[in-house]
């Protein structure tokens, strides 16, 4: 059986350059690069995203334009993710940052929730504490 291609979350927090992703990807780009079944959905006009568990990469108008990493519950781990010894579900990603060495910045906080920003230019949302997604857009 092939390797499976993946991207490490430090990859995603550090160095959006070393990313095997490129905003003028198209999707069916991102389906031979990972050569995996995705789940597809078409959620608006010229919007569309490709889903594999909790990690989703989001398509405007044919090309990729953002790639997120959720903490919903009905998706499980995604195996295209090097999760680096981190559990999106009950980690502490502030705390296992700190451990890395990435640098995060807060951006904004307001009721509960908080914003913060990577070293990559992903934001990381938290909600009480605990991770709710981690957003990087890839266009520059």
């Amino acid at each position: 059986m092939p390797r499976l291609n993946t991207m490490s979350l430090r990859t995603l927090l550090t160095a959006r350059v070393k990313l095997p992703l490129r905003s003028d990807d198209r999707l069916e780009h991102v389906l031979e690069r990972f050569h995996v079944p995705f789940g597809a959905i078409r959620t608006g006009k010229g919007v569309s995203h490709l889903q594999r568990n909790n990690l989703v990469f989001w398509f405007i108008e044919g090309r990729l334009d953002s790639v997120e990493v959720t903490t919903s519950a009905q998706h499980g781990l995604s195996d295209l993710v090097n999760w680096c010894g981190f559990d999106p579900f009950s980690g502490d990603l502030l705390g296992w940052c700190a451990a890395q060495g990435i640098p995060v910045t807060l951006m904004h906080e307001e009721g509960g929730g908080q914003l913060w920003s990577a070293p990559s230019g992903a934001l990381i949302a938290l909600q009480e504490g605990r991770l709710w997604n981690v957003t990087l857009a890839l266009h520059a």
